[in-house]
């Protein structure tokens, strides 16, 4: 015979979900092998689905594909290109790049990147390169002329080379420094996929550069293939760690219950959850991507530290029948312990698992791709495993032989924890937790405080360590995109761009004297802006170069043409002389589009949004009246939309994570001050969180947004178990210290390890040496202990202030 729950679930009587909850709990005892059969069944299926799972790494794919910047971008990549525009860097320690040795090496390195399938080859360009020109005047016209046909070998026509190079500098001040101390190959791709893509392009690249490179001369890569290249290597490294996870909060569970059993359910469960997840979002093709990599640990740690609750009631269940009933055989007490768990538990575990999966499935409002893919699979991942804990946890534990003596004893063995736990119930007990609410009130001060000083920035150096200037010493482990950048930015124009698209309603616009007087007007305007722009560039260069040299060199006639005929006879000129895809890069055939490039040494969105919004205006100003339209867009951009789509969408999440919680509480406990309880220890980790990222500099990215969204998607738990248990209690002491404090030394213990799991599990993300990841990990490592720690000392000082009523029953049991 199974007895009645000892504790109901509401302050007018036992819980109206109690009832279902027992007779759909005796069902799965019942019939436990049916139900492990079919748990596994399932399992397999959503198992087979593992294979359809792909994983992208275009960036693009995850940024606010709706953001008129975006939209821009994408406008101009169709045009122009310059989505993977690549730049190889060439950076001797000593003297200039004017030396026939470098000079040849540029030369190789450009005719291999040259041949590389899927380059386009006229997008190739270098000091060294056919598509670079040398424009000069003719008896009868103009030549231009390939700037270097072979590399010079002597003083004398070294000489010569950099007094060519100085009279095209509108056009090579882009491939080599003011100072001669740095010179780079650009590259773009027709098909990027057939040059190998993000795994195998960086490579092929490498390859080539490693052969060039000596003690004195530093060759380094810098574009959108090295940072999708290091992120497929970063994202490579989540398989071992997931394994690692599993091995800490495995161990974890053994100090927790000191049995094999008692370790091996909660990771069977949890890695259950994680198949499931998995295996749906393979069905339903969404792709998981470099951030949300980490789901399965995610997953694991959140399922392991349901089934940890579980179990933990389970034993407790199984000690107090064994002391009622020393009748009853093992067997029967066993069975009765799962049946008088589970029913307990199950109330409670609905609703955190409710709120956990809402919380992340809130993320779906952040408008981000990757951020919406992160919150669904988490979702989908928490039902999984919500499910596999009330159904195959119950079922193997009740087919399972009973605990004996010896391991009762060793699972009520105390940890670290517990000391410090009891200590926490004592200070209860007396009357003296006074102190915890006083220093738990300073730190959320202090945090409001650092939240203030929180900046949003979604920059390469927010991503990847850089291993020269972060962490030398762990220079190799730290290995990544961001060298190639910071010699980019150092010595040469810079790698990242600000495009502004040009565009007539009728062809040949372009050749407008009055649009071309406007677009040198803006591109003068974008190169004194107070924000480290390297070099502007637009097919007025080309123009003002030919005018100046049909005009022998003057460089006061260094301006541009004043008719529309003189403008169209130069541009028939250069065609005449040069190559036909020459200015492809700067102009359509049609002369209807144009673009003007601003390259700059910098991807902090502060000075890219300030570039923006500056050159916008001005663009807006200059152009007004004129038959051509100008919007600003395409590469660094995305940064700012993106920026600017986290704020909003952040603020949006923490209220709708917020309503969420209080709502589902409050009608779980039937009190609106129940709500509030539980919302506290979330919020004050939520702010922690966010304090400490602001007074250690720590900036809000793609990777550390979702952090409050995790924090409430597994603190929640802590706080809805602990009140429940709380509740409990009081229907067998009136006395509400006496009731708190044995919720801290029952549900706190099984709070503390399971935070201690979730937080162990996530320390494991540092060893990837990838940013994100090790911000993560700690970030989450710091939540957990913060929202455990607000739950066991804070939580019960304000529900011993407040005495709220909910918790007291009005009828006794």
């Amino acid at each position: 015979m199974i007895r009645t729950p000892a504790g109901a679930d509401g302050p007018e009587g036992p819980s109206p979900l109690f009832p279902m909850i027992r007779r759909y709990v005796g069902f799965v005892v019942g019939y436990p092998k049916l139900i492990i059969a079919l748990v596994l069944l399932v399992s397999l299926g959503l198992g087979a689905s593992l294979g359809r799972l792909r994983i992208e790494l275009d960036v693009d794919k995850q940024i606010p594909q709706g953001h008129p910047l975006v939209q821009i971008g994408k406008r101009l990549e169709s045009l122009f290109g310059g989505k993977y525009l690549t730049v190889v860097g060439f950076y001797p320690k000593q003297g200039t790049v004017y030396t026939p040795e470098i000079l040849e090496k540029v030369k190789r390195v450009t005719e291999e990147v040259e041949a590389l399938p899927g380059v386009k080859k006229t997008s190739v360009l270098s000091l060294m390169s056919s598509q670079v020109k040398d424009i000069q005047a003719s008896d009868l016209a103009i030549e231009v002329k390939q700037l270097a046909p072979e590399v010079p070998k002597t003083p004398e026509a070294i000489e010569q080379f950099q007094d060519r190079v100085k009279q095209n500098r509108a056009i090579t001040s882009l491939l080599v420094s003011d100072d001669g101390r740095a010179t780079t190959v650009m590259l773009d791709f027709d098909d990027f996929e057939k040059a190998g893509g993000a795994k195998a392009f960086f490579p092929k690249l490498e390859e080539i550069l490693k052969k060039e490179r000596t003690p004195d001369l530093v060759i380094e890569a810098a574009g959108a293939p090295t940072v999708v290249y290091w992120l497929s290597q970063y994202t490579r490294r989540i398989a071992g760690l997931f394994l690692l996870t599993l091995a800490m909060i495995g161990y974890l569970h053994y100090r927790a219950f000191r049995t094999l059993q008692g370790m091996f359910i909660p990771l069977v469960t949890a890695l259950m959850g994680v198949v499931w997840a998995l295996g749906l979002i393979g069905l339903i093709g969404v792709p998981m991507d470099p951030w949300n990599m980490m789901t399965p640990i995610l997953l694991l740690a959140i399922g392991a530290g349901h089934s940890v609750q579980i179990l933990k009631r389970f034993y407790e269940e199984f000690g107090r029948i064994r002391a009622e009933f020393p009748e009853k055989s093992p067997a029967e007490v066993n069975r009765e312990a799962v049946v008088e768990a589970t029913t307990k538990m199950g109330s409670v575990m609905l609703a955190a698992g409710t709120i956990a999966s809402l919380s992340f499935l809130s993320l779906l409002a952040m408008n981000v791709p990757s951020m919406k893919n992160f919150g669904l699979c988490t979702s989908f991942g928490i039902m999984a495993a919500l499910i596999i804990e009330l159904t195959f946890i119950p079922a193997i534990r009740v087919l399972l032989p009973a605990p004996t003596a010896y391991q009762t004893e060793r699972e009520q063995k105390k940890e670290v924890f517990d000391p410090i736990i009891e200590h926490i119930a004592d200070v209860v007990r007396a009357g003296k937790e006074a102190p915890y609410l006083w220093i738990s009130l300073a730190l959320i001060a202090l945090s409001a405080i650092g939240v203030f000083r929180l900046e949003t920035r979604n920059t390469l150096g927010a991503q990847f360590f850089d291993a020269q200037s972060d962490l030398p010493v762990l220079s190799g482990l730290l290995k990544g995109p961001m060298e190639g950048f910071r010699l980019a930015d150092e010595r040469t124009a810079g790698t990242r761009v600000v495009q502004v698209l040009v565009e007539g309603k009728e062809p040949g616009v372009i050749k407008n004297p009055e649009v071309l007087k406007r677009m040198d007007e803006l591109g003068a305007f974008a190169s004194k802006l107070p924000v480290p722009v390297g070099k502007v560039v637009s097919v007025v260069d080309v123009l003002k170069v030919m005018n100046r040299v049909i005009n022998d060199n003057d460089p006061k006639a260094e301006v541009l043409p004043d008719s529309p005929e003189a403008a169209a006879q130069f541009f028939l000129l250069y065609s005449m002389s040069g190559d036909a895809d020459d200015l492809k890069r700067l102009v359509d055939e049609r002369f209807q589009q144009a673009v003007i490039t601003i390259y700059l040494r910098t991807d902090d969105h502060k000075e890219i949004k300030k570039l923006v919004s500056a050159v916008d205006a001005e663009a807006q100003r200059l152009f007004q009246g004129q038959p051509v339209t100008v919007a600003v867009g395409g590469g660094v951009t995305n940064a700012v939309a993106l920026n600017e789509t986290m704020v909003t969408g952040k603020i949006n999440n923490l209220i709708q994570i917020s309503v969420l919680v209080f709502v589902i509480t409050s009608i779980a406990l039937r009190s609106l001050v129940g709500g509030f309880l539980v919302l506290l220890p979330l919020a004050i980790s939520a702010l922690v969180n966010l304090g400490v990222m602001g007074w250690l500099g720590i900036s809000l990215t793609m990777g550390t947004a979702a952090i409050s969204a995790m924090a409430v998607g597994i603190g929640a738990d802590y706080a809805i178990y602990f009140i429940f248990r709380v509740r409990e209690q009081l229907r067998t002491t009136s006395d509400l210290r006496e009731a708190t404090a044995r919720a801290l030394t029952t549900s706190g213990k099984a709070i503390a390890y399971v935070a201690s799991a979730v937080a162990g599990g996530y320390l494991c993300l540092t060893l990837s040496f990838f940013k994100v990841h090790v911000l993560l990990g700690v970030l989450v490592a710091l939540t957990m202990v913060t929202c455990s720690a607000a739950t066991i000392a804070f939580l019960p000082a304000v529900v011993l202030r407040l005495r709220p009523s909910f918790l007291t029953p009005k009828s006794p049991q």
